[in-house]
């Protein structure tokens, strides 16, 4: 009896790189394997896009660094993750093409029903091991945000402050304001 074992192609960040552009949906690269992400229903969306526009607005204003969206950053060796809203500090350059290396100071996922606590698990140590300061897990059916960093998680929900004096000095927004 023949027994044919299916082995996984594993594919290094310059590998990725082609694939990545020519994909009609999103995908992510984890430990060199592709990974289809879903695209964001419309409340993941509105939630995502009016929290970027608040964070761009004031680190704009102060020339903080800079705040995008969907963007990858190759993370470490052969994962490159996309967070729904990056923020990176201005001191550091961003190539104009390509993936940045390492994550950015703050990751912000916002997070759909469909995932699950380890994939959130995964992805926030995958942010951390690649030098992000902070992440932000946006749950956007709860109302409530959870803000993880090295010294620990806290939660935030209902008139709560959205803040992060570290990395954001002087910003401060109500929940209330993200998820209208």
């Amino acid at each position: 009896m023949e027994v044919s074992l299916a082995t996984k192609t594993l594919l290094t960040v310059e590998d990725f790189m082609p694939v990545f552009e020519s994909m009609d949906g999103w995908c992510e690269l984890v430990d060199g394997e592709v990974r289809e992400v879903s695209p964001g229903a419309f409340l993941h969306n509105h939630v995502r896009d009016t929290l970027l526009v608040i964070l761009r607005t004031f680190v704009d204003r102060r020339k903080l660094g800079t705040v995008v969206s969907e963007q990858p950053f190759k993370l470490f060796e052969n994962t490159v993750r996309f967070p729904d809203i990056a923020f990176v500090r201005a001191e550091r350059e961003l190539p104009p093409r390509g993936f940045p290396k390492g994550g950015p100071d703050l990751a912000i996922e916002v997070i759909p029903p469909t995932n699950t606590p380890r994939e959130m698990d995964r992805r926030v140590s995958d942010y951390f091991a690649s030098g992000c300061k902070r992440i932000w897990l946006v749950y956007p059916e709860e109302r409530e945000v959870y803000i993880h960093g090295l010294s620990g998680v806290t939660r935030r929900k209902g008139d709560d402050l959205l803040e992060d004096s570290e990395l954001l000095p002087g910003f401060s927004v109500g929940l209330s304001k993200v998820f209208e």
